[in-house]
């Protein structure tokens, strides 16, 4: 037995020696080993899921490579039928489009790795993605949304998204009531929406503004003037899938009425005094009061909200004090003119003409305001000035009554004009503690036309009332006479 293992194995090793000497003596000198192609894998094998289970369009797959005898120089991947797509990367986050009216599909997905010397995998690894498509969201800021009842304009915040991805929505549609669906732009989140005739009354069309635009971007049909207003949106996906639709809540709409609007930032009782005062002395006037309900009647987008409410109108008289309000929407601080500020400047710039009516805090920031009115400053000095009840403030227009105060005024706010404005009443002022300063107590302004534009009382008006029927005729003629151009 040991001599046959002996013979077995001799035997063994000729046959070695003689496959090697054959294998070395077929080569050339230094010729190289035909090059192995990569192989490719899925970092998961299968995805077995169905119905609600499967995947929303956008997944996120991964892939490796190797190759025994250099490396993976990059890798490339196709879709169904498409192109082969060359990537240095091994995972990617895939948006997979589901063909429209579709509710699922399935996708295949290769992917093969290419080595140093240019060979691919000649089997590229494969999985199938079962996808389902899910409808898009739309919905209002419903905290953005007028309360039950604006003034000519409704202005909000909507937000749109997809569970597939965002960049899968498609289109956005806006309607009024019931009318028809007019597509909107997706890009735009904030929206206004204002009669497109907006005097006239009942059912009619309306014009839809995005941002802080004061031209039209659409009109849509089935608004109501002088009447409330369901507003809705949906939205769609690239598989024209729809969202549900969102309703905001019924929304009354004032019109406009006449060519004067009265925009007060007083209490009731004040805000009546005026209310009076201009129905007294001018044939039809809009009013709305936005010290109302604690503030939280003024608008909460001044810009473009206000903006689009005053620039229908050719006059705008603003009345307010000095008191301090939160908008309702941003909670910012501030003094009602403040936010007001802005659109009272391009009312001015596009020839509207402008009463206020004011009173400022001691120390009051002009940063804001003092420009637009034509304030240049207060005096520095310290003390006061009084404004007392048996004096008078004198206009420069020999045409304007006299004004005096019903009651003592224990400080009143004249100021230096700006180089712009022309002094409209100084006041017969008593200084106090030390006081000295300027006497006007309002301007006059006047654009390139010389037409007044601009008229700023910072003695609030409602106190000028001891002379009433003086008090009568200066409203009278600067909204019947030097607004009248």
């Amino acid at each position: 037995m040991q001599r046959q293992h002996s013979t077995y194995v001799n035997k063994g090793l000729g046959a070695f020696a003689l496959s090697l000497f054959v294998f070395v003596f077929s080569c050339k000198k230094g010729e190289q080993l035909p090059n192995v192609a990569p192989e490719t894998a899925m970092s998961i094998e299968a995805i077995n899921l169905q119905g609600d289970a499967r995947l929303n369009s956008t997944v996120n797959l991964t892939w490796f490579g190797t190759d025994v005898d250099g490396y993976v120089q990059y890798f490339e991947y196709k879709i169904n039928e498409g192109d082969w797509i060359k990537t240095q990367t091994q995972d990617t986050i895939f948006l997979f489009n589901i063909d429209p009216d579709l509710d699922s599909t399935d996708v295949d997905f290769y992917v093969r790795a290419v080595d140093n010397e240019g060979a691919m995998d000649q089997t590229p690894a494969y999985l199938k993605v079962p996808l389902k498509n899910t409808p898009p969201i739309v919905a209002f800021e419903e905290a953005s949304l007028p309360t039950d009842t604006t003034n000519l304009v409704i202005t909000f915040r909507y937000s749109a998204s997809d569970p597939d991805g965002n960049s899968t929505l498609k289109q956005g549609f806006i309607r009024a009531n019931d009318g028809a669906w007019s597509e909107i732009d997706l890009n735009q989140k904030l929206i206004s929406i204002r009669p497109s005739d907006t005097r006239a009354i009942g059912l009619g069309n309306a014009d839809v503004f995005y941002g802080l635009s004061s031209t039209p971007d659409l009109t849509i049909d089935g608004f109501v003037n002088d009447g409330d207003n369901i507003i809705q949106l949906k939205v769609t996906d690239i598989a024209n899938a729809e969202s549900a639709i969102d309703s905001a809540d019924s929304i009354y709409v004032k019109p406009q009425s006449a060519d004067l609007l009265v925009v007060g930032g007083h209490n009731a009782s004040i805000t009546a005094q005026y209310k009076q005062l201009v129905k007294d002395n001018y044939v039809g006037a809009d009013f709305v009061n936005f010290a109302g309900n604690s503030g939280l009647n003024q608008p909460k987008f001044w810009e473009p909200t206000f903006s689009l409410m005053t620039n229908s109108y050719d006059k705008v008289f603003f009345h307010s004090d000095e008191a301090n309000f939160s908008n309702p929407l941003t909670g910012a601080d501030g003094k009602m003119l403040d936010f007001a500020a802005p659109v009272i400047q391009n009312l001015i710039d596009n020839d509207k003409k402008i009463l206020v009516s004011t009173a400022f805090a001691t120390g009051a920031d002009l940063s804001i305001i003092g420009g637009v009115l034509s304030i240049d400053s207060f005096s520095p000095s310290r003390g006061q000035a009084f404004f007392t009840n048996d004096s008078i403030a004198i206009s420069t227009d020999a045409a304007y009554p006299d004004l005096q105060p019903q009651n003592f005024l224990l400080a009143a706010d004249p100021f230096y004009p700006a180089i712009d404005a022309e002094i409209f009443y100084n006041a017969q002022l008593t200084p106090s503690g030390g006081w000295t300063g300027p006497r006007a107590i309002a301007i006059r302004r006047r654009n390139s036309n010389n037409d007044v534009n601009l008229v700023l009382f910072t003695v609030e008006l409602h106190k000028l009332n001891k002379l009433q029927p003086n008090q009568n005729q200066v409203i009278s003629k600067i909204l019947n006479e030097a607004f009248n151009w």
